[in-house]
This record gives structure tokens, sequence and C-alpha cells, in this order.
């Protein structure tokens, strides 16, 4: 076929091609247009530090919403009444869930009555910020979809960093670094949970925190990361998770003598915004538990035995009880929690404390409570899972291809059931 192409082509009459000269005059045109161009952004690049991973970041986050553009597109056609003459909404479709319980608290604050759990379980950040970007768009769910992608930029450029670092920890040449940074960035904006980084979620924001909390920690910059991780703890509870990994990076500092040890006082601000929010839910309620209450009420988490958590998922999965739609969600859900668990192994077997300890009580909550519930969401904030799959990409160039094979697909049914407003985990 190559052959029979190049003969073809070189069949053509020659007034087909474009004379030599004119062909040079454009390459020379184009390569000053292109010389202009980097003169100007070369600097901003400079400046904003988005030059070489970074720029991949960017491209490859920029890249990976344009598949959430053309959900959207398909949910608006095809997700609902097939006699319907006229597309759903474009932005309706996003205002499902987890983001109209954000949007009441932000528009309205806290309140004790609901049909499906009370709003108190969900924490002040996000709402605060929603509102503050709301004052400036005056729309509730394009204030969302504009803080999941600024905030989603943020997060990937710290990942990004963070997968490079581990990268050179491996040994990978200064090409096997950046293609790692750019492959395990890839498979992330492309994880079957991955909607929800597009969502009005607190995925994104507390990953920007969380991500850049974790570096500044690796560089021992503890103002930042308190300051960062208060904003996180603020945005969702697992900022104390992150908190009790980065506690662990601060001991193996080896922090001497008493200014060695003060330098790490910035790690009690986040603890502040959470015990701000439960004395605020105390005088609200009267009880100091109001927020445990509030998840066991609503989602029916409550901690059991692991075995038993166990159980009920596989009952739910694979019993004759459960819808279908819900079970496979189950079925996810066994999937990826097992995944978690693997993960939080090989941590430990690796001695990579701080890490384990942060996946270990991100997997260990969720694995011991009544059934697997939002672990396909956690997934999301496993760097470390990211971390090794973008070395992975470099030493086994065919693990990248068999990933997309199997997680894009189920990432499209996860983003479509999610917009149609189905529960999706």
């Amino acid at each position: 076929m190559d052959s029979d192409v190049r003969l073809l082509e070189s069949d053509r009459p020659a007034h087909d091609a474009a004379p030599p000269a004119a062909a040079d005059e454009r390459s020379t045109r184009f390569a000053g247009v292109t010389a202009r161009l980097n003169s100007f952004a070369d600097p901003w690049r400079a400046r904003l530090g988005i030059g070489g991973p970074e720029g991949d970041a960017l491209a490859v986050w920029l890249l990976s919403r344009v598949p959430m553009l053309l959900i959207t597109w398909a949910v608006a056609w095809t997700g609902f009444s097939y006699t319907a003459k006229e597309p759903h909404g474009y932005a309706s479709v996003w205002q499902r869930w987890d983001w109209l319980r954000y949007q009441g608290i932000a528009a309205n604050g806290y309140t004790l009555h609901a049909r499906h759990g009370a709003s108190i379980a969900f924490f002040p950040g996000y709402p605060i910020i929603l509102y503050v970007v709301h004052f400036v768009l005056r729309s509730w769910v394009f204030s969302g979809l504009i803080i999941s992608l600024v905030t989603g930029a943020i997060a990937c450029l710290a990942l990004v960093r963070i997968i490079a670092m581990e990268a050179e920890a491996a040994g990978l040449s200064a090409t096997g670094v950046r293609t790692a940074a750019r492959d395990g960035l890839l498979l992330f904006v492309w994880a079957p949970a991955a909607v929800f980084m597009a969502a009005g979620y607190t995925e994104p924001p507390f990953l920007a925190c969380a991500l850049w909390a974790w570096i500044y920690a690796r560089q021992g910059k503890w103002l930042r990361v308190g300051i960062l991780l208060a904003v996180g703890s603020a945005i969702h509870i697992n900022g104390l998770f992150v908190l009790a990994g980065v506690g662990v990076l601060f001991l193996q500092s080896r922090p001497g003598g008493l200014r060695g040890w003060l330098k790490g006082w910035p790690l009690v601000l986040p603890v502040l915004p959470v015990a701000a929010f439960m004395v605020y839910l105390h005088k609200l309620t009267g009880s100091w538990n109001a927020w445990e209450h509030a998840e066991a009420t609503g989602w029916n988490r409550h901690e059991t035995y692991p075995w038993r958590t166990l159980a009920n998922t596989w009952h739910y999965a694979f019993g004759r009880g459960m819808v279908a739609e819900n079970a496979w969600e189950y079925q996810l859900e066994l999937v990826v929690t097992f995944i978690g668990i693997a993960l939080a192994i090989w941590l430990a077997y690796k001695r990579r404390w701080a890490e384990f300890v942060y996946v270990g009580l991100s997997v260990g909550t969720l694995a011991t409570s009544h059934v697997y519930l939002s672990v396909n969401r956690e997934t999301l904030s496993w760097w470390p899972l990211w971390a090794i799959l973008g070395v992975w990409c470099v030493r086994r160039p065919w693990f990248k291809s068999v990933y997309l094979t199997f997680s894009a697909p189920i990432m499209f049914v996860i983003a479509y059931m999610f917009l149609s407003g189905k529960w999706a985990g």
C-alpha cells in the first residue's frame, strides 16, 4: 500500500506541486510567526512555571475536556425521553446529586431537613468557594464548572510534578521522566470516575490543595502545607488523612531540637476548620457527633467489620434485590476497593510510609463502612497510584493501551449515567 501511494504521488503532474520558492517562502513566513508567538509566550511560561511537563499537563487536561463536552452533547440529545423534540439543557445535565446539596448550602445555608440526609453531612469549604465565584459569574452551575476547570488544571500541574519526582527516584532518564508524568496524567484524566473532575464536586479543589501541599511537604515548606491543607480540610474530611501522611513526612525530616519541632507548627492549621465546623454543628443541633449522624442517616455510613462490609457489598452487587444499574456500580466498587487494598500493601512493602498512611486511611475507612461506597471517586485522590502507573507506562509501553481499553468505556458509562440523572457512585 505504501509503495502504491508513493508511486501515485510520483506520477502527479508537476503543476500540482507548489513551486519550491513559494514553499520556502511559506515555510519562512510560518517559522517567523511561530518565533514571534514563542517570544511572547516563553516569558509567561517561565513566569508561571508551565514549561516542559507542566505544559504537557495543561495540554492533556484541556484536551481531556473535549470528551466531556461530547458526552454532554450526547446525553442532552439521547439521555432522556425518546419522544422529546428538543435536546435537554446542556447546563442542566450537570446539576446532579451532591452538586444540588452544595448549591443549596451556598445559596441558603445549612438545613436539618432533607429527604435523603441533611446538608450538614457536607463540609463548608466548597460551598464558600462556590458562593464567591457565583458572586462574580451569577450562575450557579457555570460557577461550579469553572471552579472544576481551573482547580482541576492546578491539580494536574501538581500531579505531573509528583509523578516526575517518583519517576526520577525510580531511575528513569529525563525523557522517561517526562513520558511517565504525561502518561500518568493521561491515565488519571481517563480514570473511570473522571466525570467528577468536571462536575461541580469537591474533587478538583480538594486535589488542588492536597497535591500541592504534598509537594511543599516534600520540600519542607511547612507553612504553605498548613495553609493549603487547612483549605483542603474545610472542603473534605480527607484533608485530615493527607495531614496524617504529611505528619509522617515531617517526622522523616528528622526535626532536631525545639526549633526543629516548632517548624512544624503550621500542621496544626488543618485541624482548625474541622474543629470549627464541629463546634458550629454542636450549636446548630446540640450534638457533638452531628456530622457522623448525618452520614449514617443519609448514606448509611457507619463503622462495621471489614468482612461484613465485603458481604454487604457482594449482596448489593450480585443479589437479586438491587436494581441492575446500581448493582453494576457496586460490582465496580468491589474491584476498585481491592485495587486500593493492593496499593496500600505495595506501599507498605516498599516502605513508603507517608503514602501508606494516607492511602491506608482512605481505603480503610471505606472498607470498614456499611458498604463500599464512592471508592471509585476516591481513586482520583490516590496520587501514588497514578505515579506508579506513569512509571509502568515507560517500563511497560503496552500498559497504557491496556488501561485505556478497559477504563475509557467505563468512564463513558459512568459519565453518561451521572449526566442523565442515574446514580453513579
